[in-house]
């Protein structure tokens, strides 16, 4: 992900229920620990797909993994997320943890699909609209 790739992923994000503000994109790429990603096509002159995350020393979070509209169903996000668990695998990486929308079934199900399980609910974590979250885990 780069500086410029900003303005096209608010609009991936625009879709979503937990969108990114330009500042928490802009921020997330100034971490130290932090790693982001893209799938960008290049015909159509749009990104498909982002995914942001962090890790510390050997464990990782994914924060974000958003996949634009017109790209949904179709194997990006899982092909993301494969690529994003070997990278974090050579970084050393052990676990892995996310969370999202306890309602959300289509990431929960990708997830589950490339072997993370449940291991925590966090109650009224999200807002708008106000949901639990459940927490997310995948040994590495």
């Amino acid at each position: 992900m780069r500086l410029e790739d900003i303005p096209a992923i608010l609009e991936l994000e625009a879709d979503t229920f937990s969108a990114w503000s330009r500042e928490h994109l802009e921020d997330e790429l100034q971490q130290q620990t932090g790693f982001q990603f893209v799938v960008r096509n290049e015909a159509a002159e749009m990104i498909q797909a982002v995914l942001c995350g962090r890790i510390m020393t050997d464990e990782a979070e994914i924060l974000k993994l958003s996949v634009a509209e017109k790209a949904r169903k179709k194997g990006m996000g899982y092909h993301l997320l494969d690529f994003v668990l070997n990278y974090c695998s050579a970084k050393g990486v052990k676990k892995c943890f996310l969370e999202l929308r306890a309602s959300n079934t289509a990431a929960r199900n990708l997830y589950e699909k490339r072997g993370f399980f449940r291991v925590a609910s966090r109650k009224d974590y999200y807002e708008e609209p106000v949901e639990d979250a459940t927490v997310m885990q995948l040994e590495l």
